[in-house]
């Protein structure tokens, strides 16, 4: 039971982390350190493992080392100080002195670096800025008027924040509002400030717009007597706590405690037979948090989602509270559901099955509204996927002038002439305006062709991003939406090509949940204009081996939304060789694979493009994606020629000497075939169409294996000998 306990804390912890950006990074991961030191004990064998989980976690939003090494040590350390000790379980907590050498070896390890500061000296920070912050209340309102305004910004009165919070001048170079982690006896922890101009908005210094001193994680901002068997009202922020208290205060008797985030719901006691509501955010897993808060089984869980009681752009208490006052947020506190019962109904409310069909006539079905191949289809949503560097921007730059011009760039069918927008967030504007035209001049398309037709935008600076992720959770910039969609249809736009899609969210790329929300963002925008929208995307790193669809990095939701998807795979100079390319086409070719169709098409029936350099009238030449084919390794091979291979073949047989199918061996036959067609073994391309030829008739029975006694060897080997003869007549003799 321990261990279950540990790995679903774990898997809580390392999620956490995954979830977060930039501006709360550390303070995440230190709070998930926390909860696996506090744990340590119930799974000693799966500790080294959970520490690499969360410092992979950690690396993935863009920690460095020795910032992960330093927040998992504090964390870690933090946590064991304050084990947590389950119900009916025989795991007994660390000593003092088993848990530092626990550290010890996982510093040893470079798993983490040593907190050098103790807990106590830390803490004595957060109490002495605490103690020099000024208390909230209407009687010192012009000395804390920012604070006053950040609250009335929320809805708030200074009355709820009194003696709750405090207001301090100065932390980092200005204003901020301040409010206390405390502990189980209500002391003085730690501090989570909430920066602030002088007008009461939100203030960013470094990035962050919060910031944590002491020791958070463990501790919790209380407001009311917590008891055995009493009401407790759980939330994620101080707004949202002071929401609560603002809504119940002198109606309801319960405890409100913020957890100041997500993980520090798993990390908080519960007394025993509590009554507790959970007021969740719309990304918070209730049903972890429930299995933790229910302890010993004998607390009872209640929850309430605010995104899910029909008030637009809500998530939480404090946005309920602005939107439709105390009252409603009492009441929505008092008609807080179970756990379970909130879990059947999303089930129920999900499955409406089965749905009786009505057969329609089969010729008033609309016919796809293919716009390029079978690549880009209106109303949907592509993807192309490659590795960086191989030639997907240059071969899209052409696909874009294919479209807005109508005329079969790269010999694929442009099934509808239309608008286009190119959206490129990775190169500046300059890059890609040499792109364009370096493929207009390759091309021979004129300024006319595409004016009025060909919108683009790029750099680096741009800033379209669907979606993103915050500790407050997911947010999906429903403006952004209406804005694009209202130009696209504003410009008659009906192809919208986005390179990368990384750029243009800021989310947690293996999250199925956070990538589904981001393609909707994009898919409504396809439904309302009619539109087709390709996204394009990055592979794994492949180690040599040729790209799928499976290699696409991310979330699966990516692949599946998409109607279409396709992989791009670089072909190399010696691969290319070996295909019969000539040495001066052999650089610059990559294969296009239809990546939903068929996940490794032969080669043979590949699609291929190669990057054409084209020098601008400044002198510099830029690529371009021109079509290629792989060249037939039977042009110019004749009846008569195979003919002649036979007799060559037939008269080494007949004088003892024959030839053998192994490229390796001194007598292969495929020296008959460059004899026979004035080819030469020692080039690379030539050598390959020997090889597809010698393979060809063997199949075809112009040549055939079989057995031979050798008299040097005095053994059966097998050796390559005629088929069935051609005659002269064939041969056109």
């Amino acid at each position: 039971m321990s261990e279950v306990y540990f790995e679903k804390v774990k898997e809580s912890a390392v999620g956490d982390v995954t979830l977060t950006l930039k501006g709360g990074r550390n303070e995440t991961l230190n709070k998930a350190a926390y909860l696996l030191g506090r744990h340590a004990h119930l799974a000693p064998s799966n500790i080294d493992l959970a520490i690499m989980e969360l410092h992979t976690a950690a690396k993935s939003v863009g920690l460095t080392d020795p910032e992960i090494k330093a927040t998992i040590g504090s964390g870690f350390k933090r946590g064991g100080e304050n084990p947590k000790i389950l119900e009916n379980s025989d795991t007994m907590p660390y000593t003092v002195s088993e848990f530092d050498r626990l550290i010890s070896r996982l510093a040893n390890k470079e798993m983490l670096v040593r907190d050098q500061e103790t807990r106590k000296d830390k803490i004595k920070k957060a109490k002495e800025a605490w103690d020099r912050a000024v208390p909230i209340s209407r009687d010192n309102k012009d000395a804390i008027r920012p604070a006053l305004l950040y609250l009335n910004s929320r809805g708030l009165r200074a009355s709820t924040a009194t003696n709750v919070a405090r207001f301090s001048p100065n932390v980092y170079d200005g204003p901020a509002i301040i409010f206390p982690a405390l502990s189980s006896e209500g002391d003085v922890q730690g501090i989570q400030a909430v920066l602030l101009t002088p007008e009461g908005k939100k203030r960013i210094h470094n990035g962050i717009s919060k910031y944590s001193r002491g020791v958070i994680a463990g501790n919790v901002m209380r407001i009311g007597d917590e008891h055995d068997g009493g009401a407790i009202i759980i939330v994620e922020g101080p707004e949202d706590a002071l929401s609560v208290h603002q809504a119940t205060s002198g109606n309801v008797e319960a405890t409100i405690v913020c957890t100041f985030g997500k993980a520090g719901m798993q990390s908080y006691n519960v007394p025993r037979a509590s009554d507790v509501t959970i007021c969740a955010d719309p990304d918070l897993d209730v049903d972890k948090c429930a299995d933790v808060l229910s302890g010993d089984g004998s607390t009872s869980v209640h929850v309430v989602r605010f995104n899910e009681l029909g008030v637009e752009n809500v998530v939480d208490a404090n946005d309920y509270l602005k939107e439709v006052g105390e009252d409603k947020l009492r009441e929505a506190l008092a008609l807080a559901k179970p756990v379970e019962q909130v879990k059947q109904e999303t089930i129920e409310a999900e499955r409406q099955w089965p749905t009786p069909y009505d057969p329609i006539d089969p010729a008033s079905i609309p016919a796809r509204r293919w716009i390029y191949g079978r690549h880009y289809i209106r109303s949907n949503v592509s993807v192309l996927a490659s590795a960086g560097g191989i030639g997907k921007t240059s071969m899209q730059t052409v696909e874009a002038l294919a479209i807005a011009t109508g005329k079969a760039l790269l010999e694929d069918m442009v099934h509808e002439q239309c608008n286009v927008w190119l959206i490129n967030l990775e190169d500046p504007l300059e890059e890609m305006q040499r792109r364009v035209a370096a493929a207009m001049m390759h091309y021979e398309v004129k300024a006319d062709d595409v004016r009025g037709r060909l919108f683009l935008d790029a750099g680096r600076d741009l800033k379209i991003i669907f979606a993103k992720q915050s500790r407050d959770g997911l947010d999906v910039d429903e403006e952004l939406r209406e804005y694009m969609a209202d130009r696209i249809e504003q410009n008659n736009i009906g192809m919208v090509f986005v390179d990368p899609w990384v750029g243009a969210n800021q989310i947690n790329e293996n999250d199925n949940v956070a990538m589904n929300a981001a393609i909707a963002s994009v898919r409504s925008i396809a439904d309302r204009t009619d539109c087709a929208f390709v996204l394009t995307h990055h592979i794994r790193k492949m180690h040599g081996d040729d790209a799928t669809v499976d290699s696409v990095r991310g979330a699966g939701s990516l692949i599946g939304a998409a109607r279409a998807a396709r992989v791009i795979n670089k072909v190399s100079q010696d691969d290319a060789l070996k295909l019969g390319v000539n040495e001066q086409q052999s650089l610059g070719i990559f294969r296009v694979d239809d990546g939903k169709a068929n996940l490794a098409p032969p080669a043979e029936k590949a699609v291929y493009r190669r990057m054409e350099g084209v020098q601008l009238p400044n002198g510099e030449y830029v690529g371009v994606a021109v079509p290629f084919k792989m060249p037939d390794l039977f042009d110019g091979v004749t009846t008569r020629d195979a003919m002649k291979v036979q007799r060559i073949v037939g008269q080494a047989l007949e004088d003892g000497d024959p030839y053998r199918q192994s490229v390796q061996a001194k007598m292969w036959v495929g020296s008959a075939v460059a004899e026979a067609l004035s080819l030469d073994v020692e080039k690379k391309h030539e050598k390959a169409k020997i090889r597809a030829i010698v393979k060809q008739w063997l199949e075809t029975d112009v040549l055939r294996v079989e057995q031979f006694y050798d008299k040097r060897q005095a053994r059966e080997v097998q050796v390559v000998s005629v088929g069935a003869w051609i005659t002269g007549e064939e041969a056109g003799l």
